[in-house]
């Protein structure tokens, strides 16, 4: 759970995500080409992966991002792991900030879940748990109020298709990683967001083959600076 340091105490997955203004990528249309693209100019993003290293953070550091409180010990533990992951963690914290107005359209899958849950965390796999309760609330509630919505639907793939696809980012050197890469791409999603710096940013070129941006935090807010002002 997200320790608050509100005297509310602890909230939950749901109530964070429902804070954040979240919309789940259940209601975000399919990621297509538009002429800001053919032209070369920045898009708002579609929809948005969140890789599994994400989703942890947002756990481990929630006080910091969703309570913009800076603990000592957690203050130390950012410390540690370097400047780059310093940035990318105030930078998350501001990236959920500004999704407090207008949501954000973001994705995960069951892979993300499954290894989430492999931390062998109690707090963490129950954060888990709630986090895909959320999604699927959103879909069930999708498909109810418009059949017609595309939002409801996902494009999924044949076993084939992914194995093919898999093939395609064989620069990974993670089967666990590609199956990610795979699901965004199944969800239609046009940003893969990540803190893996070794493995999936490093090869980003690769993932890039499927028509996914990958980036990191920091670059993620850079991207979305030309609406800062109207999700603010």
């Amino acid at each position: 759970m997200f320790q608050s340091a509100s005297p509310s105490g602890t909230l939950s997955a749901l109530s964070q995500l429902q804070r954040a203004g979240f919309r789940g990528f259940f209601d975000i249309e399919v990621p297509h080409m538009t002429d800001q693209v053919k032209v070369g100019l920045p898009t708002f993003p579609k929809l948005i992966f969140f890789d599994t290293n994400i989703v942890q953070n947002l756990h481990s550091f929630g006080e910091l991002i969703y309570d913009h409180f800076l603990s000592e010990p957690i203050g130390r533990r950012i410390a540690t792991r370097g400047q780059r992951f310093s940035d990318d963690i105030f930078a998350l914290k501001d990236f959920m900030a500004l999704g407090q107005r207008a949501g954000w359209p973001i994705a995960l899958s069951e892979n993300t879940l499954n290894e989430v849950e492999a931390g062998n965390s109690l707090a963490r796999n129950l954060w888990a748990g709630e986090l895909a309760e959320y999604f699927y609330q959103n879909r069930s509630e999708s498909e109810t109020e418009d059949q017609g919505n595309s939002y409801s639907e996902i494009n999924h793939f044949t076993f084939i298709q992914r194995t093919r696809l898999s093939e395609m980012l064989e620069d990974l050197p993670q089967e666990s990683d590609r199956q990610l890469v795979v699901d965004a791409a199944e969800h239609g999603c046009d940003i893969f967001l990540t803190m893996d710096y070794k493995t999936i940013w490093r090869h980003k070129e690769c993932v890039e083959r499927l028509g996914i941006r990958v980036m990191r935090p920091v670059e993620l807010l850079e991207h979305i600076r030309p609406w800062d002002g109207l999700l603010r």
